[in-house]
């Protein structure tokens, strides 16, 4: 029984990180909505909205920079565009393939949130990869994710991605190459979609039943 105990431990364990941590997402129903304000700016930036949410942009230069709280149409190329209805947006307004350049925008925030997405789209097939991803207070990476959704054309196409962590450890939001535009920022600030300690406890529990069952069953 002391095998069959010691073999259920790392998979009890690797339970544990699987249900503390969500990563990437593609909805955030516990999120709210912080809309960008509709000021049609052009540049990198910086941007302060939203109680304090910080956006700007490596892009200064390339169709005059990149574009925030934006309510005109914006072409993703194959993957359709938008026509302004969606709410003011934000893009990145390059493309790698097109100038040779990647650029990225970045929302930053003032105290640490546990969730961040949006509804996106992108130029797709292009040269480098469009990814969008979430770091810490000191610019230390969390995690990334490659964008490769289609949505075969169309007016105000796109998918909502996002992540979401085990706890409020996300100080930036980035989104990264081939025009990519976000509208809809969404923020989480608590951690209430992923199991508290209570519930994991309660795991830790159940866990330690099956172990006690199984003991009991192999001296019968």
């Amino acid at each position: 029984m002391k095998k069959l105990t010691t073999a259920l431990l790392p998979m009890f364990l690797l339970l544990l990180i699987v249900q503390a941590r969500a990563g990437v997402v593609a909805s955030l129903p516990s999120g709210t909505v912080v809309p960008m304000p509709a000021i049609d700016y052009i540049g990198p930036g910086p941007q302060v909205f939203g109680g304090g949410i910080t956006w700007s942009s490596t892009n200064a230069i390339t169709q005059g920079g990149s574009a925030f709280g934006y309510t005109g149409g914006y072409g993703f190329s194959d993957n359709g565009s938008w026509d302004g209805s969606l709410g003011p947006m934000a893009g990145v307004n390059d493309s790698f393939a097109v100038y040779g350049v990647t650029d990225t925008m970045t929302f930053a925030f003032p105290a640490p949130v546990a969730g961040v997405g949006g509804f996106l789209n992108y130029v797709p097939y292009g040269s480098t990869p469009t990814t969008i991803a979430v770091y810490d207070s000191a610019h230390t990476l969390i995690e990334s994710f490659g964008l490769t959704f289609l949505t075969g054309g169309g007016t105000n196409t796109g998918a909502f991605y996002g992540f979401l962590e085990a706890s409020p450890i996300i100080s930036y939001f980035t989104l990264t190459d081939n025009y990519v535009g976000i509208t809809d920022l969404t923020v989480q600030a608590s951690v209430s979609a992923i199991p508290e300690p209570n519930s994991l406890l309660l795991l830790g529990s159940g866990a330690l039943v099956l172990i006690g069952a199984l003991r009991r069953k192999r001296r019968v």
